[in-house]
Parts: C-alpha cells; sequence; structure tokens
C-alpha cells in the first residue's frame, strides 16, 4: 500500500506542471489535483482556451466550468455514458459563449440534460433557458464549495469561481491569464479591457478579493500551483493595481 501512495503522490506532483498540460491531448480531460480536471481546447491566435471539471465527493456528480468549445464535445459524452452526472455546465464570461460549438440546448443534450448556468448580461438569442449563476442561493453550488463572484469583465457578463476544495481552487475566467506556455516564469495579468472604466472596475474587484487559493486556474495561460499566502498576495496585488 505505501508503495501505490508513493506512486500516486509522484503522479500527482507530475500533473502539478504546465509542462504537462503543454503536452496533454487537446479534448481530453487531464486530470491536475484531486477530483479536479482540465480541458484543453483548439489552438487559436492567443494559445488554447482551457475548461474545467471538478468532481463530487461522491465521485460521480460532476460540474463543468467553461467546457462548451467543439474539442470538449466527445469527452463530455464519454463521461454520461461512464455513468457521470453532470450536474451544471457554468459559462463565467462571453468570450467563452461565443466559442459554444452549438446552441445551448444541443450542448445541455449532449451533457445528459446538464442545466447551464451563465451571467444574465449574457445575451442568449435562443430558445434555451439558462440559470442566473450569479443568484444567491444555490444548493447545488454550496455541495461542491463553490462561491460565484461578479467581475466587470468586458462590458459585464463575467464571473470568477472559487472552491474551497483542494485548499481553495479559483477559476478566473477571462479576469485573469497566466503566461503562455512557452514562457519560463508564470505572471498572472488582467486581460486588455474595451473601456478605461471596465479596467478600472475590473481592477477594483480585485482589489476587494479576500478568499484563500492554492491554485489559480485561468481561460488561457498558465496554471498557479501550490501557491502559498506570499503568492497569493502578489497576484491579487498585481492583478489590481493600474497602470497609468
Amino acid at each position: 500500500m505505501k508503495i501505490v501512495n508513493k506512486l500516486d503522490k509522484l503522479e500527482q506532483l507530475d500533473a502539478e506542471t504546465s509542462e504537462f498540460i503543454a503536452k496533454g491531448e487537446t479534448g481530453k480531460f487531464l486530470k491536475l489535483i484531486p477530483d479536479t480536471f482540465i480541458m484543453k481546447g483548439e489552438d487559436g491566435k492567443d494559445g488554447f482556451n482551457q475548461g474545467y471539471a471538478i468532481r463530487h465527493l461522491n465521485q460521480k456528480d460532476i460540474i463543468l466550468i467553461d467546457v462548451i468549445e467543439k474539442a470538449s464535445k466527445e469527452a463530455v459524452k464519454k463521461w454520461v455514458e461512464d455513468g457521470y452526472n453532470i450536474k451544471a455546465i457554468l459559462i463565467s464570461n462571453t468570450a467563452v459563449f461565443k466559442n459554444a460549438y452549438a446552441n445551448l440546448k444541443t450542448i445541455s443534450k449532449d451533457a445528459g440534460g446538464a442545466p447551464i448556468y451563465a451571467h444574465p448580461m449574457i445575451t442568449i438569442k435562443e430558445d434555451f433557458k439558462i440559470k442566473d449563476i450569479t443568484a444567491k442561493k444555490n444548493e447545488l453550488f454550496k455541495s461542491f464549495g463553490l462561491t460565484i463572484y461578479n467581475l466587470p469583465g468586458n462590458g459585464g457578463g463575467s464571473v470568477i469561481i472559487h472552491s474551497n476544495i483542494n485548499n481553495g481552487m479559483l477559476f478566473t475566467g477571462e479576469d485573469a491569464l497566466g503566461s503562455s506556455y512557452d514562457s519560463e516564469s508564470n505572471k498572472f495579468t488582467r486581460p486588455q479591457m474595451k473601456s478605461k472604466n471596465d479596467e478600472y472596475g475590473l481592477a477594483q474587484s480585485w482589489s476587494e478579493f479576500e478568499q484563500p487559493f492554492s491554485y489559480l486556474f485561468p481561460l488561457r495561460g498558465q496554471v498557479g500551483f501550490n501557491l502559498e499566502e506570499e503568492d497569493q498576495s502578489a497576484i491579487l496585488n498585481k492583478l489590481s493595481r493600474i497602470q497609468e
């Protein structure tokens, strides 16, 4: 048993590297840390988008975060076929919604009929009722340790998602981006905003964020692993700083 546990630990350490993600297969869920997976999308001009999955302690229920690109379709359907229950698909921002591989009704059907949550400011021009991701009371989110924070984003309609699992995980959507995978260092930055008001609003929101997180999972760029308290403070200070 000790040998198995040691091997499991070594495999987890291997997974907690940017190289592991960069070399991973597009359209396949990669396990990063306990019950948390990453999904690589297709390469684009700004690199590949990243979606995520959190598995419940019951080992059957799953929440997907920003997993609606074409590259993810077959992997999600396979999870459903294998008996997993996709309890919800969360869309963190408008940019993710625009990359959906089909209408939301089809995406929900492919995920076993999972409800889809998004910000009410995102315009959905189709006959499908989304659920409000910013609603105050949500027992499903609570069971996964999730808290939703409403951030300005580009013109609104953007959230970040915090989970208290694994000593704190922060899913930033496009409100914080990691360094490219060919960079030797990883510095998290705010995205370029369409207006100064949005820029100041997002910086202010980051300055008020206080939840601890050992892991930071952005929409694009390198992931933050095993972040100590001083690392977290440095990241938040940078994200809240306005460049004059």
